[in-house]
């Protein structure tokens, strides 16, 4: 598969569309309106304290922001510092005519004042240039976090560049990924270097806890010791700052030779960076440079390339950053892990599948799966114990290994596994409900419990959906009895904490959209936080519900290998199936007739066929067995999309489907690629449902397909193929 460059400008300007979007319905709100709401503040600048954190006083009348919450702080010109001032204007017209300048703000503690009827305000983030412009009782909105809309301009401008792009052009085949191990105990830098004395380009996968950060700040320290210029690259600016932060680059930041771009002055107190002069690229033999994606984006110049380029948090590219990093420098180093979080986008999911750029958006799994770059993978994590690594390892080919110090629990809790890991706290939790008390009652107990034990353990509560985590922190304040959570304790969204490490974590999924909080990558950050155990708290019946097989195995690893029955509800897409319960239908049939004697008919149903035939379930008949494949109902769902397409025929499909599940003479079935020979695209749709056939080759499974090109192939494969056609007329 190959995209062109119109398939790339298309998805990028779709997302800057949507995310314009959904900021344009915030700002275009009247700002008093936002005030009221809590969406927009003003506070009065006190000072910068010694961490270079500014201080803000803050009306306790107002609604206060919430800690941890990102805002954008802005200076107006008089009269609009005075919110009175501000009348019908929109936030957004506001900015236009009366912004001197702006900043993003990370709100990271709050805390009484010494006036009554205030509160402290601390934030981080504050750009160097925004802070030489407060003086006390200098008076600063905080509104809407602005989207990172340059970031994807200058990935959109990339692409529309008339050179030739051997990433962004290339023929994107694949590969089997299968990266070299490498353990802890050997000499990673070495190995490392020998690689790149032979080759420009390298992939390191990191699971959770084994290093990366450590590592790529060591690999920094040894090209700069050989005088190389270095840009290390990282969606986020808090990346940056944790490798800054290891001790190998003590003393090149000593002796200012390391720079970053969008210098904060939090970021200029905490360490002695130099500030890159208006963010512009300039490469310097022996320094460091670090920037984000939403600078170092903009930079692709073959004038401009530096010795080597690190980049972090690779996962979180979308494929044109990927393509952006070759011009960045003569040889990179991509670091990340394709089973964690992918980029995050607004564009709906329906869209991305229907217009294929799936691939588009998941650079880094993109890259691993269609080079053939020398790769490895970090086996061995630092932070799980060796329970919860052989749990977290199912994610990593069984391959990740435990070398923490702590391979026990700190605790004489009684319901507390001692081995670590994982555990599983089931519930009944009412359907349809992001925030069932029963649940969060049960979550801040067992943190109480922790506290009582352990009051400095630090403790997570996760969750998917921003309703439970308000739900949670709401919960946590009334029920410790605290004007605030205390900072060991973070109740947060999966997307925000990747790379957190922490003692406990607790992660509730509860019994509403589970497909979202099973989802594979989501699924592995939020139980892969802990140094000790992880607590899943969930329906009873979670196990029931469709999910990856990776997910599976760790929950029953978590459950102890506890016997899993058949699925409650199978999903694709928007289409959902709930299935009551099994009976055998062979006390009610007469024998199933065979084509093959000894073997059972089984009908293998493609896409196709239930367009051209939305009955034709009731047209095979429920003496015979029939599996739709899951590809086909993922594949339905997007044809709802796209024009030309009958979407009454797809509703009839759906209905009948949905009626042969309930009624246990059909069954849906996930594709098995590896039983796939060598050679088979494992991501193409119809090799996919080539090989749910191929899981039933000791029976006579029958392939209905009207596809040509998959008719063939599964002829090759010995498969038994029916045309739509052929089938009627019998």
């Amino acid at each position: 598969m190959r995209y062109n460059r119109k398939q790339y400008q298309d998805f990028l300007s779709t997302e800057i569309e949507t995310q314009v979007r959904s900021y344009e319905q915030i700002v275009n709100t009247k700002a008093m309106v936002l005030k009221d709401r809590g969406d927009v503040f003003v506070g009065m600048f006190i000072k910068i304290n010694e961490q270079g954190f500014a201080i803000f006083k803050v009306r306790e009348s107002d609604k206060m922001p919430r800690k941890n919450s990102f805002w954008t702080a802005v200076y107006y010109i008089d009269p609009m510092s005075r919110f009175r001032q501000w009348g019908d204007l929109s936030w957004l017209e506001i900015r236009e005519k009366y912004q001197k300048d702006f900043s993003d703000a990370y709100c990271c503690w709050l805390s009484k004042s010494e006036d009554e009827g205030f509160c402290l305000v601390g934030f981080k983030n504050i750009t160097v240039e925004f802070a030489n412009l407060l003086t006390p009782n200098t008076i600063v909105a905080f509104g809407p976090n602005d989207p990172p809309l340059q970031y994807l301009k200058n990935l959109l401008t990339y692409t529309e560049s008339a050179s030739a792009d051997h990433i962004l052009d290339a023929e994107l085949n694949t590969y089997m990924w299968k990266p070299t191990p490498i353990e802890a105990n050997e000499n990673s830098n070495k190995l490392l270097l020998e690689q790149l004395d032979d080759s420009c380009h390298l992939i390191i996968q990191g699971p959770p806890g084994t290093g990366k950060t450590y590592r790529m700040a060591n690999l920094a320290k040894h090209l700069l010791d050989e005088n190389k210029s270095v840009l290390v690259t990282a969606l986020t600016n808090q990346a940056l700052m944790e490798l800054a932060a290891k001790e190998a680059l003590e003393d090149y930041i000593k002796r200012g030779r390391v720079s970053k771009t969008s210098l904060t002055i939090d970021e200029a107190r905490q360490l002695n960076l130099q500030k890159v002069n208006e963010n512009k690229c300039n490469p310097i033999k022996g320094e460091l440079t670090l920037a984000s994606f939403y600078v170092s984006s903009g930079w692709p110049s073959d004038e401009s390339a530096f010795d080597y380029v690190i980049m972090d948090e690779a996962s979180q590219a979308l494929y044109p950053m990927i393509a952006v990093s070759f011009k960045l420098g003569k040889k990179v180093v991509w670091v990340g892990d394709q089973k964690q979080l992918p980029p995050i986008v607004l564009t709906n999911e329906d869209i991305i599948n229907g217009n294929n750029w799936k691939d588009i958006v998941n650079g880094f799994n993109t890259l691993c799966n269609s080079t053939d770059y020398k790769s490895f993978l970090l086996k061995d994590t630092f932070r799980l114990t060796k329970r919860g690594a052989e749990c977290t390892g199912v994610f990593y080919d069984n391959l990740l290994h435990s070398v923490s110090e702590y391979q026990t629990t700190p605790t004489n809790i009684s319901w507390i596994n001692h081995q670590g890991g994982p555990m599983m706290e089931y519930v009944a939790l009412p359907l349809g409900e992001k925030a069932p008390e029963v649940a969060i009652h049960v979550i801040l107990s067992k943190v109480k419990d922790i506290l009582a034990t352990s009051s400095k353990a630090s403790i997570a509560v996760l969750c998917k959906f921003k309703d439970s985590i308000r739900a949670l922190q709401k919960a946590f304040v009334l029920g410790l009895s605290v004007k605030e959570l205390p900072d060991n304790i973070k109740i947060e969204t999966v997307d925000r904490v990747q790379g957190l490490t922490i003692d406990y974590c607790f992660f509730l999924i509860p019994n509403v959209s589970t497909r979202y909080s099973l989802q594979s990558e989501l699924f592995n950050v939020a139980t892969s936080r802990a140094r000790y155990n992880t607590i899943i708290v969930a329906d009873k019946l979670l196990l029931k519900e469709n999910m990856s097989e990776d997910v599976r195995k760790y929950l029953l690893k978590a459950s102890n290998n506890s016997f899993v029955s058949f699925a409650k509800t199978i999903s694709a897409g928007s289409i959902t199936l709930t299935v009551k319960d099994k009976i055998d239908l062979s006390k009610f049939e007469k024998k199933r007739a065979e084509l093959v004697n000894g073997k059972e008919n089984i009908y293998i149903i493609d896409t196709n066929v239930f367009v051209n035939c939305p009955d034709i379930i009731s047209k095979i008949g429920k003496k015979y067995k029939i599996i739709i494949p899951s590809t086909v109902l993922e594949e339905l769902d997007k044809l709802k999309i796209k024009e030309g397409i009958d979407k009454i025929t797809l509703s009839k499909a759906a209905k009948n489907i949905s009626m042969a599940f309930t009624q246990q003479y059909s069954c849906m079935e996930d594709a098995n690629v590896s039983l796939l020979p060598n050679g088979f695209d494992r991501k193409n749709p119809d090799c996919k449902i080539l090989s749910v056939a191929l899981k039933h080759s000791e029976e006579n499974s029958i392939l209905l397909t009207s596809d040509n090109m998959l008719a063939a192939r599964a002829k090759g494969l010995g498969i038994t193929t029916i045309t739509l056609k052929d089938f009627l007329r019998r």
